[in-house]
């Protein structure tokens, strides 16, 4: 198994973003079929390491699909946010990292917020995309189901929390009910992968009004044209599934994919499976 790399790009705003690219971006004959890798709220690059992990042991999938893994502006050792931003200037982030990275065309997967993002930068570049992967997400307009009210002064609370408290209770609210008595493991080692990547309470909250802002207005569906896979865990308790539902439906080129006794963090509870179906999504498009 190779090493991945990681890189601090420096964007022509001055701002510096890090990237990590999987062992497998060092193979020049296959970054054409690079993925860029957007996380959700409040998190890093992480949400994708255990895809990483499953793609890197597969022969079947391994070396196809290099991974690029951004830390959003404020995240991880991204530089942080001095103001606030909107959705589309993360995904401008992104896509000034994918021309430095000199991609022609790729891949494009976003978790959770992260698919936000990805839905910003399929319009921004869609002649670059060569396809759009939307994990346990949502868009903007009165259609889609409303999240979980969180308001600012509810995340200082929370970012003020001490270890392991703050992150066993994340980890609580976005995993299957049964995961922390089947398979206590699993439950701790999801735990401890949080726990690795803090995140500044401030810079979190001005992820929250990007978002907010994102949410209140219907976002072009409709114009989206790549092929598009929409995943959920089946009982995803943070985003509805039914957002996903709607997804499918507005965008014409999709599939949807349910993945059963699955929460918000279907993702690391399900990665082998998921891992599966994004490998397999990739190389048939």
């Amino acid at each position: 198994m190779g090493q991945n790399t990681t890189k601090l790009l420096t964007l022509k705003s001055g701002r510096k973003l890090n990237v990590i690219l999987s062992s497998a971006f060092q193979k020049k004959e296959t970054s054409q079929g690079a993925v860029i890798c957007l996380s959700g709220f409040g998190c890093d690059h992480y949400n994708f390491s255990w895809i990483e992990r499953e793609l890197s042991q597969s022969d079947a999938y391994g070396n196809q699909f290099p991974l690029v893994m951004i830390d959003n502006r404020g995240m991880g050792e991204s530089s942080q946010a001095t103001e606030d931003y909107e959705i589309k200037d993360l995904a401008l982030d992104a896509l000034e990292c994918a021309e430095q990275l000199e991609l022609e065309e790729f891949h494009v997967a976003g978790i959770s917020m992260g698919g936000f993002i990805a839905q910003e930068l399929t319009l921004l570049a869609q002649d670059k995309i060569k396809s759009l992967c939307l994990l346990c997400t949502s868009s903007g307009g009165s259609e889609f189901i409303d999240l979980p009210l969180t308001t600012e002064e509810g995340l200082r609370a929370f970012y003020a929390l001490e270890e392991p408290l703050k992150s066993t209770s994340a980890v609580k609210a976005t995993v299957h009910e049964s995961l922390e008595q089947e398979n206590r493991e699993l439950f701790n080692d999801i735990v401890q992968l949080r726990r690795d990547h803090p995140v500044d309470g401030e810079q979190a909250i001005k992820q929250k009004r990007a978002v907010d802002r994102f949410l209140a207005q219907s976002f072009p569906l409709s114009e989206i044209q790549v092929p598009t896979l929409i995943m959920t865990g089946a009982d995803d308790r943070y985003v509805n599934p039914e957002n996903s539902k709607i997804l499918n439906q507005k965008i014409k080129n999709s599939k949807l994919i349910s993945i059963p006794k699955g929460d918000h963090l279907f993702f690391l509870e399900k990665s082998e499976e998921v891992t599966l179906e994004l490998g397999k999504f990739w190389s048939e498009v």
